[in-house]
C-alpha cells in the first residue's frame, strides 16, 4: 500500500512539474516558451528607421494604428528564409486587398543590411511578389536600432562560419497600438489567415 502511496505522489509531483516546465503542456521547446512569454508581456515596438527596396525611408510611427505582420530573414538564407518568405507570400495573396495597406501592413525585415541593400531588397521582392506597398522589404542601417528590435521581439541572429547567419523564424503580428500581440509558426501561414479573419475581413 505504502507503494502505492509513494508511486502515486512521485507520478503527482512529476506531472506537476512538467506542468509547470511547460506552461501548461503548452511550451515543450525553450522557444515556444520563448514564444509564449512575449504574447504574455506585449513587448512595444522600439523606435526604428526603415529603409525599402526603393531607397525610401519610415519609421515605426508611420505604421502604428494598422496590424503589422513581420518576418525576420536575410537575402543570402538558403534555407528557412525562403520558406519564411513563399509562406509570407501565401498570407499576402489571401488577405483581402480592401483589408491590406488599410488594416493590415507586412514587413520583411532584413538583419543584414550591408549585404542587404535596397537593390538587392528589389531582387528579392520581386522574387516573392512584394509589391513594395502593401508588403515592403526593408532593413534598418542603424545597428543600435537594428539590435534593439531584434531583442524586443527575442530574434536570435547568431552569425555562422559561412558568412550567414543562424536564426528563428515566425510570423510577428504587432496590434495598432505598436505592441505585439500573436506570433505564428512560419509553417502555418493559414493560421495567421484564419486569425485575421476572425475579426478583419
Amino acid at each position: 500500500m505504502r507503494n502505492s502511496i509513494g508511486i502515486m505522489m512521485s507520478i503527482f509531483v512529476g506531472f506537476a512539474i512538467l506542468w509547470i516546465g511547460t506552461d501548461g503542456f503548452q511550451a515543450f521547446t525553450a522557444e515556444s516558451a520563448r514564444f509564449l512569454t512575449l504574447e504574455r508581456e506585449k513587448p512595444s515596438l522600439p523606435s526604428a528607421t526603415f529603409i525599402d527596396s526603393d531607397g525610401e525611408k519610415f519609421t515605426v510611427q508611420d505604421v502604428t494604428g494598422k496590424y503589422v505582420l513581420i518576418t525576420f530573414m536575410f537575402t543570402s538564407c538558403g534555407d528557412v528564409c525562403p520558406v519564411l518568405e513563399r509562406n509570407f507570400a501565401e498570407i499576402y495573396e489571401n488577405i483581402p486587398r480592401h483589408v491590406l495597406g488599410k488594416d493590415v501592413v507586412l514587413l520583411s525585415i532584413s538583419f543584414d543590411p550591408e549585404k542587404d541593400t535596397p537593390a538587392t531588397l528589389k531582387t528579392y521582392s520581386e522574387y516573392f511578389g512584394a509589391d513594395g506597398e502593401l508588403w515592403k522589404m526593408v532593413t534598418i542601417q542603424d545597428q543600435e536600432q537594428l539590435s534593439k528590435l531584434l531583442e524586443s521581439l527575442e530574434v536570435i541572429v547568431i552569425p555562422n562560419e559561412f558568412g550567414g547567419y543562424e536564426h528563428n523564424s515566425a510570423f510577428y503580428l504587432v496590434a495598432p497600438d505598436g505592441r505585439l500581440t500573436n506570433i505564428f509558426d512560419y509553417q502555418s501561414p493559414q493560421s495567421v489567415v484564419e486569425y485575421l479573419d476572425s475579426f478583419l475581413f
